[in-house]
């Protein structure tokens, strides 16, 4: 795909190409309106006028079809489309009322004799469950409705607490809530929806955008596309975790806990193409000039600096308990003897020795210079030639013999072998100062609530603000 002129690369989503194939292939035309509504799929002869008869006041006579309307491919309640009436809000979730933040209304009981009325309507409760298995009972008191409360807005989309409460979520829930009071559940799920949201929202502002500039009869396709993947490659994995046999039983299990399949299937459309998009418009592959590097290197030269380390052999006699030092001399000075003599350093550690490491053959692995709570023993360590054995060491409490296996110096990693991770660290910034710029542009043209708004320190809108500042190169 090119948008603004710009030669966008194909990429991968999630381990399929799919998605980004069909994005590629959109023609997005310069000026035009990504957002162009459905062509009309009712033709003058079948759309009745104010009066209610045909507009063009004629009827199906003998031998005639009736006109069918051409059905929509665009899926229902889409961002976009056909503008809303007056006063409805044109957002897949019909029944949120177009201010967000305003409480649930109970519904109210229709009156006596309404079923004889032609308008009379009553509503009804449906829960579908699998042939042969009886339904579960809802999880810890929680209820559908409960995860149906609003707490977010991201432009035209409505961010329900269903859609924070991962599957995950929703079993720590069902673990933890027995014997809680409903309050007590709320206020868990308060919790975590109050530490997830902002990834969601960051997410979600992504998806709106692309959802701008897609054309709207791609949008199906690569829908399709992307539930397939779901179906084939995410939903094996949670029926597995979940410990049921199917998609129908996990199912069941989700919505006996507030929460459904098409919900989250839902939800990983959009982070997936959220993904896509933001790694078509972040562009970090150009080449991190020569200079640039040598310059964070000087300006970073404490973090490539490192301290002297050294492996070393140990045999220790403590003193005390009995043993008088003179006694611990002579014991120690026999076992330095035996590794004079050729006997291994290991065994003779294993036969006699005192020390933490004695059971393994006295060795100590890679230990920096100043770490070992022996003075006297990491001077030794830090001093002697490599494979020489030392003279009988006394720290006070005990008596040691060393003897370093291998050291290296203290020093600075060297421009040449560190070039490689400095150009990766310096993309990678590159790359989020690109991508903060990108959300900051992009949030400024998609209005943000969040039900967190109000809490001191601006809540989780503020702090997703501050994160989208742009950051520049130390």
């Amino acid at each position: 795909m090119t948008h603004s002129g710009r030669h966008l690369p194909p990429r991968t989503v999630l381990g399929w190409t799919c998605c980004a194939a069909i994005l590629l292939a959109a023609p997005v035309g310069r000026g035009q309106d990504p957002r162009q509504p459905v062509d009309d799929a009712f033709s003058s002869q079948g759309v009745p006028d104010a009066r209610g008869t045909p507009a063009a006041r004629g009827f199906v006579g003998p031998g005639q079809q009736p006109h069918v309307p051409k059905p929509l491919t665009r899926p229902e309640g889409w961002p976009g489309g056909k503008p809303p009436a007056e006063g409805k809000d044109n957002h897949v979730l019909s029944s949120i009322r177009p201010n967000p933040g305003a409480p649930l209304e109970p519904l109210t009981p229709p009156a006596v004799g309404a079923m004889d009325r032609p308008s009379g309507v009553i509503q009804a409760g449906f829960e579908e469950t699998v042939r042969g298995a009886a339904p579960a009972p809802p999880a810890g008191g929680m209820q559908s409705l409960d995860n149906a409360r609003v707490v977010a807005r991201v432009g035209p989309e409505v961010v329900l607490e269903g859609d924070l409460l991962t599957p995950s979520a929703l079993a720590w829930l069902d673990k933890v809530s027995g014997g809680l009071t409903p309050e007590q559940i709320r206020e868990l799920k308060t919790q975590i929806c109050r530490q997830v949201i902002k990834q969601h929202v960051e997410s979600l502002i992504v998806y709106v955008d692309a959802c701008r500039t897609i054309p709207e009869d791609r949008i199906p396709e690569i829908q399709k596309k992307v539930n397939d993947a779901f179906d084939q490659q995410q939903l094996p994995r949670l029926v597995k975790e979940a410990g049921v046999a199917n998609g129908l039983e996990y199912d069941q299990m989700l919505r006996a806990r507030g929460q459904s399949l098409d919900r989250i299937r839902k939800t990983f459309f959009e982070r997936a193409l959220a993904q896509q998009w933001i790694q078509q418009k972040v562009i970090n592959d150009g080449e991190i000039p020569h200079a640039e590097m040598i310059a964070w290197y000087q300006n970073h030269l404490a973090d490539y600096e490192y301290p002297a380390k050294a492996r070393f052999e140990q045999l220790t006699v403590k003193v005390g308990g009995g043993r008088s030092r003179g006694q611990a001399w002579t014991q120690l000075a026999g076992m330095g003897n035996e590794v004079m003599q050729g006997r291994a350093f290991a065994d003779v550690a294993r036969a006699g020795s005192e020390g933490p490491t004695a059971s393994t053959g006295g060795a100590f692995d890679w230990t920096t210079r100043g770490s070992l709570v022996s003075k006297v023993v990491d001077e030794a360590v830090f001093t002697l030639p490599v494979g020489q054995l030392s003279a009988i060491l006394d720290d006070g409490s005990a008596l040691h013999i060393v003897r370093v296996t291998e050291r290296t110096d203290a020093g600075r990693t060297p421009f040449i072998e560190a070039q490689v991770g400095i150009r990766e660290q310096l993309r990678e910034e590159r790359r989020k100062r690109e991508m903060d710029e990108y959300l900051a542009a992009v949030r400024g043209r998609t209005p943000v609530w969040t039900i967190f708004d109000d809490e001191p320190g601006g809540g989780p809108q503020a702090a997703t603000q501050t994160a989208a500042q742009p950051r520049t190169v130390r």
